[in-house]
């Protein structure tokens, strides 16, 4: 009897153990082609800027950002004093030109932003940014802080023609 329950444990341990194998396998985020997960990363980056969504878009920005001598928090305050101002936001990306290197990528796409503004004459405002350069670097994430994986952060932009992300 006692080696009975003994093999039904060492079954039943030996099953978790599979199972808990199985369901990190399964949930760690699949490696994706970086050029396909930059154009994620834009689209669903894009898609957070028009709802007025910062935590959307600040997912995707590294602690290590820095754009016209701000950093991501500065960067935070900046996109929620713009939402602030700003009614209906589209923006609007050229082609991405993305090139990949050995643990960084650099995109570089024209940029338009339009929004809502009752105070001008037309109601509608429009920012074009010109060719504007992002630069991404693989990170270490974690999923449910049991997986790991890595993922492509913003580190910087370039873009000369910005002043200020403020219209």
């Amino acid at each position: 009897m006692n080696r009975a329950k003994l093999a039904i444990g060492l079954g039943i341990a030996l099953m978790l153990l599979i199972g808990v194998r199985v369901f990190i396998l399964s949930a760690t985020p699949k490696e994706v082609d970086p050029r396909t997960r930059i154009q994620q990363i834009f689209a669903e980056g894009k898609q957070a800027f028009e709802n007025e969504d910062l935590d959307g878009m600040l997912q995707f920005v590294a602690d290590e950002f820095s754009f016209g001598g701000m950093n991501k928090q500065q960067l935070r305050y900046q996109l929620a004093q713009f939402f602030k101002q700003s009614e209906n936001l589209r923006a609007e990306l050229g082609e991405l030109q993305i090139e990949v290197f050995a643990g960084r990528i650099l995109v570089r796409t024209t940029v338009r932003v339009t929004a809502h503004d009752p105070q001008s004459p037309g109601g509608v405002t429009t920012q074009d940014y010109g060719v504007v350069e992002f630069e991404f670097r693989k990170f270490p994430q974690r999923k449910w802080l049991i997986l790991s994986y890595d993922d492509w952060r913003l580190v910087r932009i370039d873009a000369p023609q910005i002043g200020e992300i403020a219209p």
